[in-house]
């Protein structure tokens, strides 16, 4: 398909849950409670600043549904459910959010003002969502060299998670409302294919995860893109949850505008990559100011202060990486994990592989997470220190290291009497002489490989392989 001849035109707005707890409460963000009561709610539209109302509020409002919302012990209270006023802006959240924003190169306003945007769909229990600019005119690097021109920054409360959806009715999650979120908007792109777009799109995440003060997994990021062809209408597609579905949702979408008649409206992304018709596009008249919290002054000395402890950028660090012999797949995964300043730690205090301990943070962790369901948070920087210790000293061998840790875990014991308790020490030498010939004695007519099997299974988790290896080869 000739994109450029189509003339593609798209927009990205990208929203970022922050780790930090609410925006304006106390409440904590982790979503892992279970629900204790319910409250009921019905909602109507309010005219903006400028006297009129949004077309999206009136198309939702004759729906006349009645909402219900589940509240939790610690993770919503009276703020979330509209009996209270906000408290004022988390500080640590509007902290990470101009931290992004000086990333994106971004221009960071001398106030902040808050606004209300109307939604009454249910996703808020007040009927709109705050929401505040904090970054103007950024830019970022993108296809072919090409400037790429951010427009805006915001800092805004996510909305209510929906659980269940009738004709008349719908029951939200409250635990979910007001988790501070960043959103981030580009300028209209044109002259990108839809894998280019998707590439944007990417080095925007890559950016947000190098603060490492973003929250990770499903669900914690989402897309919206923008999409219109010649001579037609912008269609608005909400709810992208994975980066990789981007560039096939704008393909579908090109292939649905060219074959219906198109209008101005939101639509909602489906899984199986292609979208379906959520409300009318929202226009101008849904922003009116927040009534109940001051502007917030932004002091030289605090941006001067968060300017001068701006983190580096992923893209930076996985160079950095790969300078240490690591795979450009080990590299950028060890770069954007929580365990990048560990890693850096260990490799300049230790003389251990650094591909080795990229490996046991990358691969060795996720292993013991999905396939032995341990529950690695237990793991603390104390133990992977000491782990690599006593590696340096030889005192273990690296393929012990998953048995160790996990015993670490499941024992509840520290890193030293695991190694001790569970018969980790490395062989000396003469030990591992005796088996290596004991084997071969006993297998004689074998193949090295074979023999090399035998012996790795006695010794396992107390010699290297490549010492066993070694050994074999000398003593056949």
């Amino acid at each position: 398909m000739n994109y450029k001849q189509l003339n593609l035109k798209a927009g990205i707005e990208i929203h970022q849950q922050l780790n930090t707890h609410k925006l304006f409460c106390n409440c904590s963000s982790e979503m892992k409670e279970d629900f204790e009561d319910k409250i009921e709610r019905k909602q109507h539209p309010v005219m903006s600043e400028l006297g009129e109302v949004d077309r999206a509020a009136k198309y939702e409002y004759l729906k006349d549904r009645k909402f219900f919302y589940k509240t939790y012990p610690t993770e919503s209270c009276l703020v979330e459910c509209d009996e209270e006023p906000p408290f004022p802006v988390n500080k640590e959240a509007l902290r990470i959010g101009l931290e992004i924003a000086l990333l994106l190169e971004c221009d960071i306003p001398d106030e902040i003002h808050i606004m209300r945007k109307t939604v009454i769909d249910g996703s808020n229990t007040s009927g709109f969502q705050r929401t505040m600019t904090i970054g103007l005119n950024g830019k970022i690097k993108g296809p072919r060299g090409r400037e790429i021109k951010i427009t805006h920054v915001a800092l805004e409360e996510d909305a209510c998670a929906i659980e269940r959806k009738t004709v008349n009715t719908a029951t939200y999650k409250l635990n979910r409302l007001a988790v501070p979120l960043v959103e981030i908007s580009t300028e209209t792109l044109e002259g990108f294919d839809p894998k280019e777009i998707q590439e944007i799109a990417a080095k925007i995440g890559m950016i947000l995860r190098s603060t490492g003060k973003i929250k990770r997994g499903i669900g914690t990021i989402r897309q919206d893109i923008n999409v219109s062809i010649k001579n037609g209408p912008r269609v608005e597609i909400k709810g992208i949850q994975e980066l990789r579905l981007i560039s096939k949702i704008i393909e579908n979408e090109v292939k649905r505008q060219l074959k219906t008649k198109v209008k101005e409206e939101t639509r909602m992304a489906n899984p199986d990559e292609t979208t379906s018709y959520m409300r009318p596009l929202p226009g101008a008249a849904r922003m009116y100011p927040e009534t109940d919290l001051e502007p917030v002054k932004i002091d030289n000395l605090f941006l001067r202060k968060i300017k001068k402890q701006l983190p580096e950028i992923l893209e930076h660090k996985k160079q950095r990486f790969e300078k240490m012999k690591l795979s450009e797949e080990l590299a950028k995964e060890i770069a954007g994990s929580n365990y990048s300043y560990l890693f850096e730690k260990i490799v300049s205090r230790y003389k251990v592989e650094p591909k080795t301990v990229a490996n046991v943070f990358v691969n060795t962790l996720r292993d013991l997470e999905r396939r032995e369901k341990i529950d690695i948070k237990k793991l603390d920087d104390d133990d992977f220190m000491k782990l690599f210790y006593l590696l340096e000293n030889k005192k273990i061998v690296k393929e012990s290291i998953p048995e160790i840790l996990k015993y670490v875990v499941q024992k509840s014991m520290k890193v030293d009497d695991v190694v001790k308790k569970f018969g980790f020490e490395t062989l000396s030498e003469n030990e591992l002489k005796k088996i290596v010939k004991d084997v071969i004695d006993k297998n004689k007519g074998k193949p090295q490989g074979a023999i090399v099997g035998i012996v790795m299974s006695k010794v396992r988790g107390k010699a290297s392989a490549k010492d066993v290896i070694e050994l074999v080869e000398e003593n056949i």
